[in-house]
């Protein structure tokens, strides 16, 4: 049995040997034509994130503009000429909307696949331009013999395939196998971006959108799945980490993490787009939070802004430094966040500086402190301001107060707790409780055990700065300066106190804002400080004047969601082409020099 197995196993294996060619040529046919058959991976039917440029034409106008308020228009003529060594990108609409998708493959682990989309004119000329912007002379572009609308890029970097459609060429960007790459862009409609795009080109120069909408829901499940875990791996404790701190930072993660997965889960796009206007020449850099319709995000956004702020009167104030001001509705989400924080901070105190018998007691004065504080969170509106104040003397005061609800123990509770804090022994500041009075109102004076002020603390304080804060029975107030804060937050709250009802009328719109101005810090220079800081300083002196100097943040609702923005006064475009320039210049120098320096090795060396 044994003899006859090896002489069948011998004989099957010769025949296979001896099989005919063409009965292999046949398998291979079968088995190429079995993977043919073989579903290609699809693309979502929609991207997830779109990066569009408005159009060639405008950020060369952006270009122009910057260069100009630079008063150095010849580098934005320079980078228009420099516009040959590309075929002056000729074969491209210059006037339409470009950019890239990214899109993602079906299946549980998504994988990206990225779509440039480019307006073209005239395809041959287009693919000149396209041979000129491939650096190396091993690639190449051939038309598909099959297909009109498709062309082919190979070299060395691998194969990109070109699809026309609508009078744009969507470029798919090494996307696998040339077969797969192939069936992807040819079986998609890409549609017609300056349409598709139409809102982002009218808004922004240059704008990045993160589209949530056409992400199936168990890819984002899975994700936020794998994130979670990754987060809440880091949230465990680390050695040698104190429980305060530990509990603070786990807080703090996990309420990022829910902030993240609700907005995954309720938010729809996510928009980041920079604009200048030429007319007023101002920079805007946008963020944009769109909601799902009919979504808890979306009724939370509509209802964010609060009621007229209690300190409107004095967040109007122009030409401070910096100045910051809030007055919004929290919503019930966030409300549980923020009293979980409070009870946290109340907590740790507590066991700082109340004994274990007085912690025990509801009359506290910690309790009474952090008391009016959640009961502001719970009431659901957040009302306070800060504001770095510039002096006559030319020096700095910080001052601010926050709104909270009505309570007659507010001030007894703050005076307590300065005088538990001043018996703390690790304690090493001078406390004087009573120090001052700003309209009625006992100020309690901390002030660091420092002898005498550093440099930067004499430069824009005045001396060494101590922290100023008292309370009356509806506003915690707080300084931060040498004896000039005291008078510049008496002077806020007598402005407060003394306002007209016309005054009261004058509301910001927006629910949190943000302002800065440069041109007060610049003054903390005296001239020849500014001439021996170099070129830096004289740059940025020269750039800004007064009214040319904010820098503004607001956010603020719209038709569709939130919008945080940025703006920029012009001499911050003007110090951006200072700086290009200056770049420009030093590159200049440097080739200069290694002209001479291959000048000088050519010539003929002196005879010996």
């Amino acid at each position: 049995m044994s003899l006859l197995l090896v002489i069948g196993v011998l004989f099957s294996g010769t025949m296979q040997a001896q099989e005919p060619s063409d009965k292999k040529d046949t398998k291979k046919k079968e088995a190429k034509n079995d993977e043919s058959k073989k579903p290609v991976v699809a693309l979502l039917p929609k991207p997830i994130i779109i990066v569009n440029i408005a159009s060639i034409e405008r950020i060369l106008q952006d270009i122009d503009l910057i260069f100009e308020l630079a008063e150095r228009p010849e580098i934005a003529e320079i980078a228009s000429a420099s516009l040959a060594n590309v075929n002056d990108l000729e074969g491209l609409d210059q006037d339409k909307n470009l950019g890239v998708e990214l899109f993602l493959k079906t299946g549980l682990i998504p994988q990206p696949v990225f779509v440039a989309f480019l307006p073209i004119t005239k395809m041959r000329t287009f693919i000149d331009t396209l041979e000129a912007m491939i650096p190396g002379d091993e690639e190449s572009i051939k038309k598909n013999p099959d297909r009109d609308d498709v062309y082919t890029v190979q070299g060395r970097r691998g194969e990109s395939t070109i699809r026309l459609q609508n009078e744009y060429a969507h470029m798919l960007f090494r996307g696998g196998e040339a077969e797969e790459s192939l069936e992807m862009i040819t079986s998609r409609d890409f549609g017609d971006p300056s349409q598709q795009f139409q809102n982002l080109t009218s808004e922004y120069d240059l704008a990045v959108k993160l589209d949530l909408s056409g992400v199936p829901e168990l890819m984002r499940t899975t994700f936020l799945g794998f994130f979670r875990t990754a987060i809440e791996t880091q949230l465990q404790q680390r050695d040698g980490e104190t429980n305060s701190a530990y509990e603070l930072r786990r807080l703090s993660g996990k309420q990022n993490l829910d902030g993240l997965e609700y907005f995954l889960n309720e938010g729809q796009e996510l928009i980041l787009g920079a604009h200048i206007d030429k007319e007023q020449k101002l920079g805007f850099i946008d963020f944009q939070i769109k909601a799902r319709p009919n979504s808890d995000l979306a009724r939370e956004i509509k209802n964010l802004p609060g009621k007229a702020s209690y300190f409107s009167v004095i967040t109007s104030r122009e030409n401070l430094p910096i100045a910051a001001s809030a007055s919004m509705n929290i919503a019930k989400r966030e409300r549980k966040s923020y009293h979980a924080f409070l009870s946290l901070f109340e907590k740790q105190l507590s066991e700082k500086l109340l004994s274990e018998e007085e912690r025990l007691q509801n009359t506290n004065s910690v309790q009474q402190f952090f008391g009016p504080l959640k009961s502001m969170v719970e009431k659901g509106h957040i009302d306070l301001f800060a504001q770095l104040v510039a002096t006559p003397s030319r020096k700095f005061a910080l001052i601010g107060g926050i709104k909270v609800a009505p309570s007659p123990n507010l001030p007894t509770a703050i005076l307590d707790l300065v005088n538990r804090v001043d018996k703390i022994s690790e304690n090493k500041a001078n406390i004087y409780t009573n120090a001052g009075t700003v309209q009625g109102i006992a100020l309690h004076q901390l002030q660091p055990d420092i002898k005498s002020p550093d440099d930067q603390q004499k430069r824009f304080l005045g001396g060494v700065p101590s922290l100023y804060v008292g309370a009356d029975s509806q506003v915690i107030w707080f300084a931060m300066g040498t004896d000039i804060a005291v008078s510049a937050l008496s002077e806020a709250i007598e402005k407060i106190n003394t306002a007209t009802p016309e005054e009261r009328k004058e509301q910001r719109t927006a629910p949190f804002q943000v302002e800065f101005h440069l041109k007060p810090w610049l003054s903390l220079f005296s001239e020849e400080e500014v001439e021996q800081g170099g070129d830096f300083m004289k740059t940025v002196n020269a750039a800004f004047q007064k009214g040319n100097d904010q820098i503004r943040l607001t956010t603020q609702l719209t038709e569709t969601g939130v919008r945080t923005r940025f703006q920029f006064d012009s001499g911050y475009l003007q110090l951006l082409g200072y700086g290009i320039a200056r770049r420009f210049d030093d590159g200049q120098k440097r080739r200069a020099r290694r002209e001479q320096n291959r000048a000088k090795k050519k010539l003929p060396q002196p005879d010996k």
